[in-house]
């Protein structure tokens, strides 16, 4: 398993193809898409995540992490792992001092939280933050 950063002239058709089997009304719009991303892959991708930068404030937003449809628990948790500590590593280099996501995902709290480090911001959207500058308190950001 490997990552790599996503080229979205060359992998945004995968991930549209997740929204159809997914059955999504429609896929995210590429446009939308920021052009950092992740892609975790082995004979085929098996996860993505995107990472918005706003340079100015130092501040980040992870958008994902998608994901093939009829992975492996395993597997996936695995390459969501890799996908996520890719992502941090990313932001240190674009010297982020915070990335903030969001997920509707339950799933996702323990990867979050246990694997990465993650703090909750908001129970009701399971929202959470990299805390890369180590701030003490983030009440401000819930």
């Amino acid at each position: 398993m490997q990552a790599r950063k996503w080229d979205l002239s060359k992998d945004y058709s995968t991930l549209s193809e997740w929204c159809k089997k997914r059955k999504w009304d429609s896929p995210f719009p590429k446009e939308v898409l920021p052009s950092l991303g992740i892609i975790v892959e082995d004979d085929n991708i098996i996860c993505a995540a995107g990472l918005y930068i706003d340079k100015q404030s130092n501040f980040g937003y992870m958008y994902g992490i998608f994901s093939c449809p009829g992975t492996g628990k395993i597997k996936l948790f695995k390459a969501m792992k890799m996908c996520v500590e890719n992502i941090k590593k990313e932001a240190e280099n674009n010297k982020l001092s915070l990335v903030y996501t969001t997920t509707g995902e339950s799933s996702l709290d323990k990867l979050y939280t246990k694997y990465m480090g993650m703090n909750v911001c908001e129970n009701n959207i399971k929202s959470y933050v990299m805390n890369l500058k180590n701030y003490k308190n983030l009440d401000w950001l819930s």
